[in-house]
């Protein structure tokens, strides 16, 4: 019983597992020196107070410190963290950074365009539950810019000449019969999606 128990409790030093635990000791060793720099950070900016009352808030993560501060292996990371200062006041941007940030300020008005006609054709859309007739009326509430049927009027004596007339007829008949039809059965379209997922 008791060698069940230290089996399944030593599972995690299996030597499968090393490569976890060292990153696992990396990533810790990364939140101390980062700890380390924020207390400082804090310590620089509001007093030394002000670091205090943030360290004693971080208690509850005292088991992640433990294994680190024991050996104290990054006291010469906290040393050299306190050299490190950094003044922008007087870089010079060089014109490939300059050249780049005008790029990158492009693609973001090409990406928002893209966007807004990306907005616009998803709003066209037309539910597969509502009837694809009615919706088209609602997004046509202003008056016509011309006069209705005068395009049309006009390509059609274009294509078919002195017969226009009795093509157009011929057309509406169609049409008005298939409108007749619709109102009489009330068919569900058949659901288009978009393949864009």
């Amino acid at each position: 019983m008791e060698e069940n128990i230290s089996t399944v409790m030593s599972w995690f030093s299996s030597p499968v597992y090393s490569r976890y635990w060292q990153h696992y000791q990396q990533a810790m060793a990364w939140h101390q020196r980062h700890q380390r720099a924020y207390r400082k950070a804090l310590e620089a900016a509001y007093g030394h107070t002000h670091s205090q009352k943030h360290h004693s808030n971080s208690q509850r993560y005292a088991d992640w410190n433990a294994g680190q501060e024991d050996g104290e292996d990054g006291d010469e990371e906290s040393s050299s963290d306190s050299e490190i200062e950094c003044d922008v006041s007087n870089m010079e941007i060089s014109e490939e950074l300059r050249q780049y940030f005008a790029q990158t300020e492009k693609h973001k008005e090409e990406l928002k365009k893209q966007q807004q006609i990306e907005a616009e054709e998803h709003d066209s859309y037309v539910p597969a539950d509502q009837d694809l007739r009615s919706s088209s009326w609602r997004s046509s509430m202003a008056p016509p810019a011309e006069r209705p049927g005068e395009r049309r009027g006009s390509e059609m004596k274009k294509l078919y000449g002195k017969d226009a007339a009795k093509i157009q007829a011929m057309e509406a008949a169609i049409q008005l019969n298939f409108d007749r039809h619709c109102d009489l059965k009330q068919p569900k379209y058949w659901p288009v999606i978009p393949l864009k997922l």
